[in-house]
């Protein structure tokens, strides 16, 4: 992969065309569009019968950042001047806000054990998740528009400087931390915190596989190695195209696809309609 190709990949630059980086990152994410606009339906009765906050709340986040990053890479595409700088980094710092809430919403959720509710835990999660992404937005925003270091578009006068890839170093390796951590847990007496699922101990490996890729990346570009354009670029390009897919594969799916679920969701309903519930509701407050 030539370093120009890989550069896009990790920086796109206004006033270049970046087609390569817009097909290979939006067309995953339209495909995937597209899965959910086919499922909607379902997918939404399914919510309904079931009345689960989080996994509504999780649907609505992945329809947000996925609608997000398409457009952003649209608008990549048809805005070819370099005055557009602007609008290419309020999208990321959207998209990217998005993602990261969800990611942190994922381990915040799962880590209340049984401690919370289900609405006092998804309302925990949010308000930490949120927080967290708004935190490291506005760090972001001052780094972009207050100290000029563009962090998602590419510097021709010097990119290759660690004002910039510190921040994605850091990030990594606190990112590295936080997945090495949950999959250490198991192993400790803290280890009824986490579900006995194997999927989410595979979400956690590919993430730290993920970051661990974005930690080398940014070593070898800070140290002018134009080979870590090629790394980062790998890492980018799957988080941003395949993060909200891992996401649905590892907490949705099943969900959707629980047939059992649907049955006895139908048949409650169908009983609480019929009024078979009324004689114990009286019982239980007469």
């Amino acid at each position: 992969m030539g370093a120009g190709v890989c550069i896009n990949f990790v920086s796109p630059q206004p006033g270049v065309r970046v087609l390569a980086y817009d097909l290979a990152t939006g067309l995953p994410t339209l495909a995937f569009l597209a899965f959910l606009a086919w499922g909607l339906k379902p997918s939404l009765r399914k919510l309904q019968r079931s009345r689960s906050h989080i996994m509504a709340t999780y649907y609505g986040f992945l329809w947000g950042i996925t609608g997000l990053n398409f457009f952003r890479c649209i608008l990549q595409m048809v805005q070819t001047g370099s005055n557009h700088a602007t609008s290419w980094n309020v999208l990321w710092l959207l998209t990217r806000f998005g993602m990261i809430a969800l990611e942190a919403s994922v381990v915040v959720y799962l880590l209340q054990g049984y401690v919370s509710s289900g609405r006092q835990a998804l309302l925990n999660t949010l308000v930490v998740s949120g927080s967290a992404a708004l935190l490291e937005t506005l760090v972001k925003v001052l780094y972009i528009f207050a100290l000029h270091v563009p962090l998602f578009l590419y510097d021709p006068t010097g990119d290759m400087r660690w004002s910039k890839w510190s921040f994605w170093l850091l990030h990594g390796l606190a990112a590295m931390l936080c997945y090495t951590a949950l999959l250490v847990l198991p192993f400790t007496q803290w280890r009824d915190l986490l579900p006995a699922k194997a999927s989410f101990y595979k979400y956690a490996v590919c993430m730290l596989m993920l970051y661990t890729t974005v930690t080398v990346g940014s070593i070898l570009v800070g140290s002018k190695l134009m080979a870590g354009y090629c790394v980062f670029g790998v890492a980018s390009w799957l988080y941003y195209a395949s993060y909200p897919v891992l996401v649905y594969v590892t907490f949705l799916a099943e969900f959707f696809a629980d047939e059992q679920l649907d049955i006895d969701l139908l048949y409650y309903s169908e009983m609480r309609e019929a009024g078979c519930f009324d004689d114990a509701y009286d019982d239980s407050f007469g």
